[in-house]
Order: C-alpha cells, then structure tokens, then sequence
C-alpha cells in the first residue's frame, strides 16, 4: 500500500505540473494576443491622428486670407511652424490660385519694420514668435533687414523682467526661439529660466511648465535634473480619467514637452490622450478656433517645436528639384537573444516629394535584398502595416518584438503608418526590430 500511495501521489504531482504547464501556455498566448491587438489598436489611433493632421492642414489653408496670414502676428507665426513642422509645408514656397508665397517676404518685412518703431506696440514674445517662423521658411534671423533679431531676443532676456516682458512664459518662449535659430548666448540665461521653478517642480501652470521643458531641452547645459522635476510636475497634472493636460491647447504643450524628454509612451498613455485630443475636433475638421488648431497640429504628428532645428533647408547657391527628395533608410536589430544579426547598411533612395514611406522602402527593396519586406492591408483604417522587413517577423510567436519606424535625427519613434507618413528631404529614417 505503501508503494500504491507513492505511485498515487507522484501520478498526482504529474498532473498538477501538466496541469500547470498547460495554464501558464495558455496564459502566454492570451498575453500575446492582447499584447498583439493592444499594438494594432495603437497603430489605428495613429492613423485616424494622421488623418486628423490632413484635415486640419486643409483646414488651416482653406482659411488663409486673401492677403497671405491667418489674423494677429502671434497668430500667424503660429500656423506657419504648425504647418511646417506637422505637414511639412514651408509657405515661402507655395503658390496657390488665391494667394503667393511673395506674401512671406512682404508680410515679414512689415513686421520686423514695424517691430523696432518707436511708437511699436508688438510684444517681446510676439517676436519671439516671428524668430520661430523665419526658421519654419528657412529665412535668416541673425541678419534680416539687416537686423539681428537673435542678438535683440538676447539683449530682452538679459534685461528681463522688464514691463510687459515679465512672465516665465514669455521668457521660455524666447529662449526656445533664440535655440531653435541656433543663436550663441550665455549659459546664465539657461540658469535664470532653471532659477523660476517652483518648489514643487512647476514653473507657474501647465502652459508655461511644458515650455520650460522644450526650451531647457533644447539648450545645450540645462540642469537635467531639473528638468526631470519638471517632467513630473507635469505628469501629476494629467487626469487620470482622460489622459488630458486641461484643453487642448494646454495637452497638446503638454505632448510636446514629454517627447522632447522622451519620456516612455506608457507611463503616460500616449495613445489614449491621441485618443481624447482627437475628440476635440469639430465638424469643420479643425480644432476649434484656428489657435488651437495650429497647436494641436504638430502633437498629433509626434512633431515638437525642437525638430525645427534641423530642419531642411536650401543652401545659398544651393540647387534643388523641390519635387524630387532624398532620405537615407536604415534596418536595425535590436531583440537579442532572439534575433542576432549586424544592422543591415543605410541605403539612401530618392522619390517625389509627398510620397509615403511605403513608395520609399519598395525603392529600397531593389537596392538591397535584405530591405525586402511583406505588408498587411487594414481595411477598417485604409493603411498598410508591416509584417516582416528581411524575412523577419513582427508575428512569431516565441518572442514580443515588433518593427518600428525611428526618425534617427531625433531619435523618437514615428507612429505613423507606412501608408501614411510622408517623409522630408534628407530624413534619417530607420525600421527598428525590438520590444515595444
């Protein structure tokens, strides 16, 4: 009876362990399937954002004035970055049957003539904006009108405050201007904005805390740990219902703020606050009045103000066919143990300007066999998503790695489908293999 009990309990224990075995599988697998329609429920949130960013852009265009601008200088400055930055639609260059892109010149040259009068009622970061705008239409800021607006941005900071120049924001937006022209200015500049946060890691309300961030990001010498308070100042404002910063004006600062930190996506839902800004938009396709709409613009696109930096443009004597663009395509690997092979050359391919990253990579395939990649058609959102780059799968079972579009000139994720983003001249793209 002994042995019998023995013989009883180890078949007892085998079971349990079959049993075992046979749950954590199962489990597995609905984790994955979760996991699996988790990221695809993502994409199409991208994509409907993607959509709401060519409606608003006509949108916006559809409400130019006869003359060329939008309303007040603020105003204008405005829709010109959101344009650039989210559409990629420098207005120096386009012509349309009611308006001409010589309005650019005209309009800019009034302003910055009317600025410096003596009897000038523009405010300091009225032309801040304006700085921020030349850069959009790749027009010289340190020399226009054979004015240096970047060293009188500069000579306002060191005189700040100053009456009608004495809010953090205000301050912020300066600073962020001056950096994006890529002007040289002295670090205590950096320091005084860093010396306005609060205790509690705010500087003054949401609005101006985010554009705290964007500026000290952009510097080169801010106080990362500063900023790091910053950030979670910011973070402990979001609604935990919503996902929302306040409007959508104030979220889609917010947005900014957080992507020029890099903060992981997950750790403040990304994709549901796409999903409540999205919800703000009208049946004109806009995002209420046209402020709001140019500020929501670039969120949506994952665009922040620090990618006008870099931005494309004409050398001076430079020629370009603007209807031809080049960008440089690069395939990485980085789901170790699972996947260990070396990063594939970049390739660099060419193809008409407002072509889609899918036109791009068909051309890359015939470059290089190991560019070669098989797509899915998604019926319920009109996009394409890709399944495999190089024989390589984002559906194998045995591990939880998927394929990821970088622009590698900022190194932020692009989540835009292939169908639907439109890449720049000279981008730095990359399809990354790894966790998500």
């Amino acid at each position: 009876s002994s042995v019998m009990m023995k013989v009883a309990l180890l078949i007892y224990a085998i079971a349990i362990t079959v049993v075992a075995i046979v749950l954590l599988t199962i489990s597995q697998v609905n984790n994955e399937r979760s996991h699996y329609n988790s990221f695809y429920d993502d994409r199409k949130v991208m994509v409907k954002s993607s959509q709401a960013v060519a409606r608003a852009t006509d949108y916006l265009l559809s409400h130019q004035n006869p003359s060329g601008g939008w309303g007040s200088v603020a105003l204008n400055a405005q829709v010109i970055v959101s344009l650039r930055l989210a559409s990629g639609i420098n207005m120096a260059r386009i012509n349309s049957s009611s308006v001409s892109s010589v309005w650019i010149d005209q309009y800019f040259t009034s302003v910055v003539n009317n600025a410096f009068q003596a009897n000038s009622t523009m405010a300091i970061g009225q032309l801040a904006y304006v700085v921020m705008s030349l850069k959009a239409v790749c027009k010289s800021t340190n020399q226009f009108m054979g004015i240096n607006l970047n060293q009188k941005l500069i000579e306002y900071l060191e005189g700040y405050p100053r009456p009608k120049f004495n809010h953090p924001y205000a301050y912020s937006l300066t600073l962020l201007s001056l950096c994006l022209a890529n002007a040289k200015y002295k670090p205590k500049l950096i320091t005084k904005l860093q010396d306005m946060q609060s205790s509690d890691g705010m500087w003054i309300d949401i609005d101006t805390t985010a554009m705290a961030i964007l500026a000290l990001n952009c510097a080169d010498g801010s106080n990362q740990a500063i900023i790091a308070k910053g950030i979670q100042a910011l973070l402990s404002k979001q609604s935990k219902t919503t996902f929302q910063f306040g409007n959508e004006y104030t979220t889609a600062l917010a947005i900014q703020a957080l992507l020029s930190q890099q903060v992981p996506i997950p750790k403040w839902n990304y994709i549901k606050v796409l999903q409540g800004l999205l919800k703000f938009e009208t049946t004109e396709h806009s995002f209420g009045r046209i402020d709001n709409t140019a500020a929501v613009l670039p969120s949506l696109a994952s665009a922040i103000y620090l990618d006008l930096k870099s931005i494309s443009c004409l050398q001076q004597g430079g020629t370009t066919d603007v209807n031809i663009i080049t960008i440089t395509y690069t395939v990485r690997y980085q789901c170790s143990p699972y996947i260990n092979k070396t990063d594939e050359n970049p390739v660099i391919v060419t193809s008409k300007a407002g072509s889609s990253m899918l036109t791009f990579m068909r051309a890359a395939e015939k470059l290089n066999s190991a560019y070669q990649f098989s797509v899915t058609y998604h019926a319920s959102f009109n996009a394409y998503t890709v399944e495999k780059i190089n024989n390589i799968s984002s559906l194998a079972s045995n591990h939880t790695c998927y394929w990821f579009l970088q622009n590698d000139a900022t190194n932020h994720e692009i989540p835009l489908g292939i169908s639907h983003y439109k890449p720049h001249n000279n981008a730095k793209l990359a399809f990354i293999y790894r966790r998500q």
